[in-house]
């Protein structure tokens, strides 16, 4: 197991077509204390897939999405990305961690540096990066999202939603296999939420990456996930093809669900 554990590498690209699943969940269990939040959930998602979480607050979504990179680890059960077990206790956590890109609810930029050198930083301590070079890179993920012209501007001196498409941009400036959202627009101004949500979907629709969502709106899963998964009480209740499980949910709890947020 130690060898495998230690060869995580970048995912081979034809991995949607053999097979082997980007991220592999076989009976999660996570408990705080007492408080069993995850309650044996098993799951998948093909490589290059578009899957979004939906559930209440508190049903379990983001712990299991920091379940998959290991900053939750879970109390039991298995996690493969790409077929290797990253459970293992043996495993590199950061050679892990710099395969797969997380955006917070929050931006966690650092306020003293520039948009620019918080996605250089990373480059830089992590990959060995020169400055020159990493800064060359840090630039044209700002241009992907649009912020170039803000390259030297400070968090502080950025609106939310230009501070979370900072965010994004450190995340995909390290070349992930995976890239996992947490409710990144929950902490925006209604106004704000369209530019980032606009983001996450060009990546969707363009990048072929495997991504991992964790949302409250309902028309940008609808548009963009190849699938949902909706979460109750820390189990996965219910599943299937995007547009029709958000058109026609089968439980009673989703029905539920939707009628109070849609």
């Amino acid at each position: 197991m130690e060898k495998v554990a230690q060869s995580y590498v970048k995912a081979d690209p034809r991995g949607r077509e053999s097979g082997t699943p980007a991220i592999e969940l076989q009976d999660i269990c996570k408990s705080f204390g007492r408080v069993e939040v995850l309650k044996g959930v098993s799951a998948s998602v093909g490589s290059g897939e578009t899957v979004c979480l939906i559930g209440a607050s508190g049903s379990g979504k983001s712990t299991l999405l920091r379940c998959v990179n290991l900053l939750a680890p879970p109390t039991s059960g298995a996690i493969r990305l790409h077929g290797q077990t990253i459970t293992d206790p043996k495993v590199d956590l950061n050679l892990v961690r710099s395969r797969t890109g997380m955006v917070f609810q929050h931006f966690n930029l650092f306020q003293h540096m520039t948009a620019l050198g918080n996605i250089a930083v990373a480059l830089r301590r992590v990959r060995k990066m020169s400055r020159e070079e990493a800064e060359q890179r840090a630039m044209e993920q700002l241009d992907k999202v649009g912020l170039r012209a803000l390259a030297s501007a400070r968090p502080g001196n950025l609106s939310g939603g230009q501070q979370q498409r900072v965010a994004i941009a450190r995340s995909l400036a390290m070349e992930p296999d995976i890239m996992l959202f947490d409710e990144a627009t929950s902490a925006l101004d209604p106004e704000l939420v369209k530019g980032v949500l606009d983001v996450i979907r060009d990546l969707a629709t363009s990048s072929g990456m495997t991504m991992l969502i964790v949302t409250h709106e309902m028309n940008f899963a609808r548009e963009v996930a190849d699938r949902v998964l909706f979460m109750d009480r820390g189990v996965i209740a219910e599943e299937g093809q995007a547009r029709q499980l958000l058109s026609d949910p089968r439980t009673p709890r989703l029905q539920s669900f939707l009628s109070q947020v849609l």
